[in-house]
């Protein structure tokens, strides 16, 4: 009974021994964490001449100079001078001419005629910017890709070309309206 014990004692201390030794050392994970955190990654810092846009910026065709805004054709100076005062401008040419003010109706419809042909604007100069890269482009893959953002661009002038009609017939009903209510 004696050697009995003595052999389960030692087995124990064998085992207890062993586990001891076994967690001194790291485990795999931990070991992959430490190279992982050892290794500097170089961080690359994206800027929008880097992403391909998808919505086209409508504040920049009125702080470029030369580019002109269809609801703001008739003031072709206000392209320089800023968003705000361009803005002011566009607001000024749709306004009545025989000096009455627009009901709240034909003042929103405008507005929204005006941020309607804005992003078309921007859909077009979008389009432009894939057709030219196309007229250049050698690689299958980026032409793929170029006429496939063409087409979706090409998409979207239509739909805000569709909802600039709806809100031109909107706009000349509201006119009527407000004109023989007066």
């Amino acid at each position: 009974m004696k050697k009995l014990n003595h052999a389960t004692l030692i087995f124990l201390l064998a085992a207890g021994g062993a586990c001891v030794a076994q967690s001194d050392q790291p485990s795999l994970g931990d070991l992959a964490k430490q190279q992982h955190h050892q290794e500097k990654k170089v961080v690359k810092v994206l800027t929008n001449d880097d992403v391909a846009t998808v919505r086209p910026d409508t504040q920049a065709q009125t702080t470029k100079p030369g580019t002109a805004v269809a609801a703001s054709s008739t003031a072709p100076e206000t392209s320089a001078k800023g968003p705000e005062k361009a803005k002011d401008a566009e607001k000024a040419a749709s306004a009545p001419q025989s000096g009455q003010k627009d009901t709240p109706e034909v003042a929103e419809l405008k507005q929204k005629l005006s941020s309607y042909k804005a992003e078309q604007e921007g859909w077009k100069r979008t389009a432009k910017k894939y057709e030219d890269l196309l007229a250049t482009e050698t690689s299958d893959f980026r032409r793929q890709m170029y006429e496939e953002a063409l087409q979706g661009d090409k998409q979207n002038v239509e739909i805000f070309q569709n909802k600039i009609d709806q809100t031109e017939a909107d706009l000349s009903k509201a006119e009527k309206a407000s004109s023989s209510g007066h």
